[in-house]
């Protein structure tokens, strides 16, 4: 590939307050070979499309609303122009250089089927936008990378990514699960197609700013991780990285909740300890204690690499530490919301249907 052309797909439900800095933040990038900005309306009920066309951009409206993302993005398909095709979510602004920098790793490496981008809010205000801040410069910074290290991503992020056209047509984003990008990852990983990450091209995405918005976004995307191992299972050992990781993270989650009680239990009630010394369980004492000693090494390494993340992305030292105390408060969250997400989609065997904006 050399200079490929880009089509960018925007899906759009009632995006009208945001989708011009959208369309913007695609027009000022320095990558000059996007020849298509195309916005999908997935039949709002507001100006989304209207403003879309007013920005001279093009706009394809769906029949009815399609209730899914993943929809939205197939209704795409027999318009798009480009050799290589980035989705782009209607709340997201992307850094001026970000497609340049994809672009060249896809002009390196021309089998690459997708790519994705570091992500960071664009609000950093309240406790939901500084949490998750830090969620982000440490998850990207250890998960991610180390993901990438093995050659397995699990999630080409819907915010901003990039695939090779031809193969997204032929895959395409199936609506059997609530988390269409990270379907189409693994879809792509059991196949031993190359999916990669560029921590170098950042996009910002709207993040909610309400624990009513955060409730909706969270378990959208953890009900969606349970319908996808349910629908992945028989095909999952095909990569066994993929399939080492995604266990190991399934256990990881529903662990934590236990490690987290243990710990408050540790730290709120000490004096328990001397209950603990002469009854027969005394093993649990030094349990105790080393739960709270992870804990601790586990903030440390999570300031460390914020910092150093922040840095490089050159975000407010202050917003770091700000942030950290509520991401601790938020992953104890997650917790109880990974439980409560297994316990609809794998105990109860309600499937979340409809996709619920996080903004």
């Amino acid at each position: 590939m050399k200079n490929p052309t880009v089509t960018v797909v925007i899906p759009a439900y009632n995006e009208e307050k945001v989708i011009v800095d959208t369309i913007n933040s695609i027009r000022g990038q320095t990558y000059q070979n996007i020849i298509q900005i195309l916005v999908v309306d997935d039949s709002s009920d507001d100006r989304t499309g209207e403003i879309a066309r007013e920005c001279g951009v093009d706009v394809v409206r769906t029949p009815s609303n399609s209730g899914t993302k993943s929809q939205a993005l197939n209704f795409a398909f027999p318009y798009l122009k480009g050799e290589l095709t980035a989705t782009v979510d209607a709340d997201t602004i992307i850094e001026q250089k970000a497609v340049e920098q994809i672009i060249e790793k896809y002009i390196e490496e021309p089998d690459i089927a997708s790519a994705c981008s570091f992500v960071i809010p664009q609000r950093r205000k309240n406790f939901w936008e500084l949490s998750r801040t830090i969620e982000y410069l440490y998850g990207s910074f250890i998960r991610k990378k180390a993901q990438n290290c093995m050659g397995i991503p699990i999630v080409c992020s819907g915010c901003f990514s990039i695939f090779n056209t031809n193969l997204l047509k032929d895959y395409g984003f199936e609506a059997r699960t609530i988390a269409e990008d990270m379907d189409l990852t693994w879809k792509l990983l059991e196949d031993h197609k190359k999916v990669r990450f560029f921590p170098d091209a950042v996009c910002y995405p709207k993040e909610p700013y309400s624990w009513d918005l955060y409730k909706k976004q969270i378990l959208r995307w953890f009900r969606g991780y349970y319908q996808n191992f349910g629908v992945h299972k028989r095909d999952l050992w095909k990569n066994k990285r993929l399939a080492l990781f995604l266990h190991w993270y399934l256990i990881e989650g529903l662990a934590a909740l236990g490690f987290y009680g243990l710990l408050i239990w540790s730290v709120f009630f000490p004096f328990t300890q001397y209950l603990v010394v002469t009854s027969p369980v005394s093993l649990v004492l030094p349990l105790k204690y080393i739960g709270v000693w992870i804990f601790s090494i586990g903030v440390f390494g999570i300031y460390v690499a914020s910092f150093y993340q922040a840095h490089l992305l050159k975000i407010s030292k202050w917003d770091v530490l700000k942030g950290l105390p509520c991401f601790l408060v938020l992953a104890m969250l997650n917790c109880a919301m990974f439980w409560v997400a297994f316990i609809y989609e794998w105990v109860l065997k309600r499937k979340l249907g409809v996709w619920q904006k996080g903004h």
